[in-house]
């Protein structure tokens, strides 16, 4: 006997619905068919003002009923966890006394998107205790310190509650593990923000998203919190942060006033120099600046004024514009192989650029450019790795002779990388040496084909493939003793199954060309934040693409073209190949 029960509190604010149905194996044990309310136990109630342009709706959870059945308390229970009033108060009711007094739901979420289905394995009206087993397709997971993390395709949620009785009634006596969410709840209740820490050189912020639930704690409060305690475990590894060790706010809160954010840290700030406290205000101002209330941020520490060089108090939300994780040289423009030759996409058409590049000496394709603009790697006739600077009278070396190299990518200095045609990824010094870089926690049998550089060279997107499907991993980049290592990869998304390129077009976001399942290649946007894939279309043929934040898409098509999206549409922006940004 199956009993289907709508969500219908499972809207996202456009107004789309996601079917989800709760199906209810029933054994013989459970005679007659389990009655659960089709108008749904969860309604929407107000809308919270997050102190951004973006609101919450609250959701209105309903308790349990007398007479409930096992599965119906289950099911009860998963939907009031939408919940977050009261620290989930009503989700709690579903619980015995005991288990609803030690769960913790911040000790990280599943989440799911699909059909939930619930099997009540025993239970009659002489027994006392029963188990209901939960399974569920998921899509990703939230950890303990707000870090999103796309799950594998065929993941799925298998959770088995154990149910008692209390005073005559069924509750949950097995202590849930954090929360299940589904991906209309995520998308309802929480926002992604990014807390800022800095690249190992102390010149530059870097991302570290985080998923904040707005039912709760102020945002401003929520992310100060995050960023005092440090970037997530996942991250760590390949970041600085100007914060001193045990570092905690004298104020637990951070009020906005009149859009100005108050942050009063603990007295170990005093303590930090000019340097420092240039670092920590960096971090604060640009974490802060994504709520849109915030215009300014007064930094005190224990009460009393904190100083910075060369700042002012309050601190404005443009202030620290060097640290900017986004920040591209100025008049940075794209360049392109036009014929034989590395040129720059100027308004006028393509300007061969100075030296041999320039001159198609080798010829290349596969280019990449270093973020300040001053050298050019690309691929050789047989995918063999050639560099050097784009300076008049200056020649390129061949930096790997052997054939079947990735086109390289370049950080954010004057190191090019590349992976061999044995899947081996290699650094190569502006000189040509060559040097391999290991790759540690790839999962058995996944082979690297590409690399893409972060532009502040803490990140790299890697695509690999496991047998006919195309993987795209993010891993961190680590400096140690005896050189870089790539390490701790995670899933950038779980939907495309074909990667033909891969482009950074901001500090949290991926621009691809990519193709889902059977579907023609089109290029994707990746938000390395939440996870989600987002369809952009494309030119016909696309195989190459190039982005950087602020600039333009571009797309190179089989055919020898290069487009941009211009009004729903694809402009012709010249003939040639290869476009490139410096960076990335």
């Amino acid at each position: 006997m199956t009993a289907l029960m709508s969500h219908p509190q499972q809207r996202n604010q456009t107004g789309r619905r996601t079917g989800i149905a709760f199906v209810l194996a029933l054994t013989t044990l459970l005679a007659g068919c389990i009655s659960i309310p089709t108008s749904g136990p969860v309604q929407e109630g107000e809308r919270i003002d997050s102190g951004t342009t973006d609101q919450v709706i609250r959701v209105i959870a309903r308790p349990p009923q007398p007479g409930m059945g096992p599965g119906e308390i289950v099911a009860g229970f998963v939907q009031a966890s939408a919940s977050f009033e009261d620290d989930h108060a009503v989700a709690r009711e579903y619980l015995t006394p005991e288990s609803a007094a030690v769960w913790s739901p911040g000790t990280g979420t599943q989440v799911y998107d699909g059909t939930l289905t619930l099997s009540a394995q025993s239970g009659t009206a002489e027994s006392s205790v029963t188990t209901v087993g939960l399974s569920a397709p998921e899509v990703g997971t939230i950890s303990d310190q707000g870090r999103y993390q796309v799950s594998a395709a065929s993941r799925e949620v298998n959770i088995t509650f154990r149910l008692t009785t209390v005073n005559g009634q069924w509750r949950i006596a097995s202590t849930p593990v954090g929360l299940l969410l589904s991906r209309a709840d995520i998308d309802r209740a929480y926002r992604t923000y990014n807390v800022y820490f800095l690249d190992p050189t102390f010149t530059t912020l870097v991302p570290d998203p985080r998923m904040i639930a707005l039912d709760g704690p102020g945002v401003a409060t929520s992310l100060t919190r995050a960023l005092v305690a440090g970037p997530t475990d996942w991250l760590a590894p390949a970041v600085r942060t100007g914060f001193p060790d045990g570092s905690a706010l004298a104020v637990d809160a951070v009020p906005i006033v009149d859009g100005v954010a108050r942050v009063d840290l603990d007295t170990l700030a005093r303590l930090t120099d000019d340097a420092t406290r240039a670092a920590m205000s960096a971090q604060l101002v640009w974490t802060l600046r994504q709520i849109s209330a915030v215009q300014a941020v007064d930094i005190t520490a224990g009460g009393q004024p904190w100083t910075v060089a060369g700042a002012g108090s309050p601190q404005s939300r443009d202030a620290w514009p060097s640290f900017d994780p986004n920040l591209m040289p100025p008049d940075t423009v794209a360049y392109l192989v036009s014929g034989t030759r590395v040129a720059r996409l100027l308004d006028n058409g393509p300007v061969s650029v100075p030296g041999g590049a320039g001159l198609g000496e080798p010829p290349l394709s596969g280019i990449a450019i270093t973020l300040d603009g001053a050298q050019v790697a690309g691929l050789g006739d047989r995918a063999n790795v050639w560099l050097g600077p784009m300076v008049q009278g200056e020649v390129l070396v061949e930096a790997i002779a052997e054939p079947g190299q990735s086109r390289p990518s370049f950080g954010r200095g004057p190191l090019a990388w590349s992976v061999s045609s044995d899947g081996v990824v290699q650094q190569i010094s502006p000189d040509g040496v060559t040097t391999d870089v290991p790759v540690e926690g790839l999962p058995d049998r996944v082979v690297i084909e590409s690399v893409s550089m972060s532009r502040d060279g803490t990140r790299v997107a890697l695509v690999t493939r496991r047998g006919p499907r195309a993987i795209l991993f993010i891993a961190i980049v680590v400096q140690r003793e005896s050189g870089p290592i790539l390490t701790s990869p995670v899933r950038a998304e779980s939907r495309l199954s074909e990667l033909i390129d891969v482009s950074w077009s901001r500090d949290d976001q991926l621009i691809s060309i990519a193709a889902e399942g059977a579907a023609p290649q089109t290029l994707y946007e990746i938000d390395l934040g939440r996870g989600t894939v987002r369809d952009l279309g494309a030119p016909e043929s696309p195989i190459r693409v190039a982005a950087a934040p602020g600039q333009q898409t571009l797309i190179a098509t089989a055919d020898g073209r290069i487009f941009a999206p211009l009004a729903g549409a694809w402009s012709l922006e010249a003939m040639g190949s290869s476009p490139a940004y410096p960076g990335g």
